[in-house]
């Protein structure tokens, strides 16, 4: 059983290391068909699987390794690699605990945790919940958490924006110069630390299912060509007598068994990933043919009680997991949004949402641009209830400033 979850949770690369090994140590283990290696996959039925392979600018992936090596408990490290899919591509982690908490099914403490855990790594700032906490952060790291500069981003964070001197000043009984050098300071930190990451060459990610869409139907398939696929096999069939020794007797009935039970398991593990995503892209496919950026709401509880499954159970079949759409690659978690609840009971997601608040803005008038407390109004009246702090934290995350900001004279 714990072989079973532990393979669930794997990414690709991870699994073929992990199978490479245990057939270098079992001999009753043997590859029924030899690896491909990257790069060498054949053409199938006209479906050229070398396409997928690409380079992903996805700082998750450094900051997954990171976790990894960590060597927390079983149960934090599957938490902390969900926050880090939750993340936004500046780096922040902007989703409430209380909301994570839900999502995974988790108690607010472990993901506090894990927050902090995740705040810990490289490159500083990265799982900031917003832009101030990242520069605060920052300022932490590097040793100025009784700083001016600390002062100034933990209590002036507008007026840092407006570059409002005076009123720091005044607030804080600086001098304007120190201000004003403290503020330069301030510039030269990272509001988007995960860019640190993405300049970088990223790695290659292999997906895991490869799926075409044709008429508004799925056809899923699972991309074996990058597994090395296991078989039994006993090398001492035409030995008899190796079992008279009582050692080797015990060896052979401990390593038969260990066989057996990893090719089950690995095959547990392709059912369920396959039944899994299969579900989430058929669910998706309702609301999108192409299956874009905008998913519909869709949570891991809801697929779990589809499935019949625990909500950690599909956490770890679609972490670190890619599927293949149209040669070009996504991570599973790009399918799964939360949502919020209308009065009618109709299910929002949040992308829609964002748009709902990036039409609004766009059409304000200039002049006299709306605040976050009229949009949230505005969203009301359509049925949608969230407060105006939600509101501000969709407006930061689509890199919008706040109406005071977008006045244009």
């Amino acid at each position: 059983m714990r072989q079973s979850i532990k393979l669930l949770g794997m990414a690709t690369k991870d699994l073929v290391e992990f199978v490479d090994a245990a057939v270098e140590s079992n001999p009753f283990l043997k590859k029924s068909k030899g690896d491909v290696p990257l790069g060498d996959t054949p053409l199938r039925d006209g479906f050229d699987r070398t396409a997928n392979i690409r380079q992903v600018d996805n700082p998750r992936l450094s900051l997954i390794s990171q976790i990894r090596m960590l060597g927390l408990k079983p149960r934090m490290t599957e938490v902390a690699e969900y926050l880090i899919y939750e993340m936004d591509d500046n780096g922040y982690i902007p989703d409430d605990p209380e909301e994570l908490s839900e999502a995974l099914s988790a108690d607010e403490e472990e993901i506090e945790e894990a927050l902090e855990i995740i705040q810990g790594m490289d490159p500083p700032g990265i799982g900031a919940r917003d832009v101030q906490e990242c520069l605060q952060l920052q300022l932490e790291r590097s040793g100025k958490k009784k700083s001016l500069e600390y002062d100034i981003v933990t209590g002036f964070i507008g007026e840092l924006a407006r570059n409002d001197v005076d009123k720091i000043s005044e607030e804080l009984d600086a001098d304007k110069e120190k201000v004003r050098h403290a503020i330069d300071n301030i510039k030269k930190l990272n509001p988007r630390p995960a860019s640190t990451i993405l300049s970088k060459e990223a790695p290659r990610v292999i997906p895991d299912l490869i799926a075409e869409v044709k008429d508004k139907k799925i056809n899923l398939m699972l991309n074996r060509d990058w597994l090395p696929q296991l078989g039994f096999y006993n090398p001492y069939a035409d030995e008899p007598e190796i079992t008279k020794d009582g050692e080797a007797k015990k060896f052979i009935k401990e390593n038969m068994c260990a066989a057996k039970v990893l090719i089950d398991n690995l095959k547990r593990r392709e059912e369920t990933i396959y039944k899994v995503t299969d579900y989430i892209l058929t669910f998706q496919l309702q609301g999108d043919v192409s299956l874009g950026d905008t998913p519909l709401s869709l949570t891991l509880k809801e697929v779990a009680a589809a499935l019949n499954l625990h909500p950690s159970t599909i956490s770890r079949a679609i972490s670190n997991k890619y599927v293949q759409i149209d040669n070009e690659v996504k991570p599973l978690t790009a399918f799964l949004s939360k949502g919020v609840q209308k009065k009618d009971g109709e299910i929002i997601s949040k992308a829609n949402i964002k748009k709902k608040i990036e039409t609004i803005i766009k059409n304000e008038d200039k002049a006299k641009p709306i605040n976050d407390e009229s949009i949230r109004k505005q969203l009301e009246a359509e049925g949608i209830r969230i407060v105006r702090r939600t509101i501000a934290k969709y407006r930061n995350s689509l890199r919008i400033l706040p109406a005071y900001l977008r006045k244009k004279l």
